[in-house]
């Protein structure tokens, strides 16, 4: 039975020229110059039958096909860069593609025999403002700037043709026009001296308020309450300016209201910044207003601004010895405390807090300033019987008079408390191990070389040794780490031998590694390799991980480093030495 011939499928312009052996340019120069015909399907294919034809036949279409241009080749045999052809075509002074999209020959030899007369025809490069009103400059030798440009577009001198990242680009060929035209060379000799009398007749706000000896903002303030408006480039006239330097009573009124931080008004009332605290403190000035300030990357606090006017009028205040205040030394207490007595600080408030919990329930509490937040984390101890709970904490923090105020900015029982308080159970006697490994690579199938358990109550070492690799390569980058070698392996026990003796020191405890999902699924693999049921070794839910518990406890968002020696031995018990410091007796971070 002879095999049916397959039919040929529909093609695209790529898949007919593989089939004609021709270049995909060739295929598209053959179908706009209508050697091959057009698509006979509703999308842009050939069908099978045309295909058949057209592969038939094509020795006699090859030499068929026309010369045609590309775009690229046409500004090529015109001598033109991109930006110029582009400028051309945009002024029409390149036809359309007569073949689409191609030029035939005959009218690109045409265009090629005047691409003199085109290039000179083509609208030059436009500019942006600065670099117009440098031409012009050079053109005109007057002093424009790219103001005057902004101007002359306006004026109809030249106009707006493009853009470029969001600035303006201008007609040129307008300005080169404008500079050989007297009349139009009349009106940029008018805008440039406009800009000139006005210059001359206006100040900067810089410049103004350095003139006034006033902040720009206060300049800004009682330009708006006197009507006094900005002319071209944002500039005050100078005549508005003088009138306001002889303006005495205003010039006090805005000295009085210029605002300071707390550190300046201090020192504007020639006291300690303690001493400004007990003026606050007793009610005689009030912040006029906030504004936030960036500290560090992240946190921003509010910034308390007083009043020139406010803190001189209460230096005014009767019945206080304000020579006494000012001759107050360093270090000596304030005079004002007869007066009053500063309010006691957060953070004064929450160690308060905490001292009592800690002397009502007989536990440490942990308290910790979290500066990005700015919030009191709040932490404790708690007794074998339970006690104190996150509710029982919470209602004493309420009934707590200097603390309670402070409620919207602690929190009560994080991470951290949580991770402290199971290392402190880790460290009891009989409680965990500590374990580490060291491995004959990264990868899923390798496996256990060196094994240590250290008991994590005492730091003794319950094993340590070598574990033959059971035909499992050594990878050069784990050798490298831990420097173990195929010659001291080579009579290391198996795992099948060191396994019993690993289950039984670790019979019963919390198992803790630094990388404990590593070392758990090493062990698991070393321990189905040699054929034994991972059922003996100790559930994932047994397992601890001091890496993660570290990190919360430093409250960093990143993995720390062991620094151990890449031993087994010698970082189980750097690992023991991280369980250590997290359960220690608390001292303030």
């Amino acid at each position: 039975m002879s095999t049916p011939t397959r039919r040929t499928t529909a093609h695209t312009a790529a898949q007919l020229a593989d089939a004609l052996g021709w270049s995909l340019g060739q295929v598209n120069r053959a179908h706009a110059g209508g050697v091959i015909p057009p698509y006979d399907m509703k999308t842009p294919r050939w069908s099978g039958r045309v295909v058949d034809d057209l592969v038939a036949r094509r020795e006699e279409l090859a030499a068929s096909i026309p010369e045609l241009l590309s775009g690229d080749e046409l500004a090529d045999a015109l001598g033109m860069g991109y930006g110029e052809w582009r400028r051309a075509r945009d002024a029409r002074l390149i036809p359309a593609p007569d073949l689409f999209p191609y030029w035939s020959r005959s009218l690109a030899d045409e265009l090629v025999a005047r691409a003199e007369e085109i290039r000179r025809a083509t609208p030059p490069q436009p500019l942006g403002a600065r670099r117009a009103a440098e031409l012009l400059a050079a053109l005109t030798d007057l002093d424009v700037t790219a103001e005057d440009v902004v101007e002359l577009a306006g004026r109809g001198i030249t106009r707006v043709v493009d853009e470029y990242k969001g600035r303006n680009l201008y007609d040129i060929a307008m300005l080169q026009d404008a500079a050989a035209d007297s009349e139009r060379l009349a009106v940029v000799t008018e805008v440039v001296a406009d800009r000139l009398a006005w210059v001359a007749d206006s100040i900067e706000p810089r410049e103004a308020a350095a003139w006034l000896r006033w902040d720009e903002r206060d300049l800004a303030r009682v330009a708006a309450e006197r009507g006094i408006t900005q002319g071209r480039a944002g500039r005050y006239r100078r005549v508005d300016i003088a009138a306001l330097t002889e303006d005495e009573e205003l010039a006090e009124r805005v000295r009085r209201d210029q605002l300071l931080g707390p550190e300046q008004a201090a020192e504007h009332a020639e006291m300690r910044r303690r001493d400004f605290d007990y003026c606050m403190a007793a009610g005689w000035i009030r912040p006029t207003c906030y504004v936030d300030r960036l500290v560090g990357r992240y946190k921003t606090v509010d910034v308390p601004l007083y009043r020139v006017g406010d803190v001189e009028d209460m230096l005014m205040i009767p019945g206080v010895d304000w020579e006494a205040v000012r001759a107050v030394r360093p270090g000596e207490l304030s005079p004002l405390r007869e007066h009053t007595r500063l309010p006691i600080s957060r953070a004064q408030a929450v160690r308060a807090f905490c001292g009592r919990l800690s002397a009502d329930y007989g536990v440490e509490v942990w308290p910790h300033w979290a500066n990005t937040a700015d919030l009191w984390e709040i932490d404790w101890e708690i007794r074998a019987d339970g006690h104190p709970t996150k509710a029982e904490v919470a209602a004493a923090l309420d009934a707590h008079r200097g603390a309670a105020g402070h409620r919207d900015r602690i929190v009560l029982s994080t991470q951290v408390g949580t991770v402290i308080r199971w290392a402190r159970k880790c460290l009891e006697p009989g409680a965990a191990v500590v374990i580490d490994t060291e491995t004959t690579g990264l990868d899923a199938d390798d496996v256990v070389v060196e094994l240590a358990v250290v008991d994590a109550a005492t730091g003794e070492a319950l094993m340590n040794t070598l574990v033959h690799p059971g035909g499992v390569s050594m990878s050069p980058g784990a050798q490298a780490v831990h420097g173990i070698t195929g010659a001291e392996l080579e009579n290391a026990p198996s795992w099948d031998q060191v396994a019993p003796q690993f289950v039984a020191s670790v019979q019963g405890r919390e198992v803790l590694a630094y990388n404990a999902a590593f070392d758990l699924a090493r062990i698991a693999a070393t321990h189905r390799r040699s054929g034994l049921d991972t059922g003996q070794l100790p559930p994932a839910d047994r397992w601890g991980c001091l890496m993660e518990a570290r990190s919360i406890w430093a409250r960093t968002g990143r993995w720390l480093p062991l620094g151990g020696g890449h031993r087994a031995l010698d970082d189980a018990r750097e690992a023991r030495r991280v369980l250590q410091a997290i359960g220690t007796p608390f001292t303030t971070r």
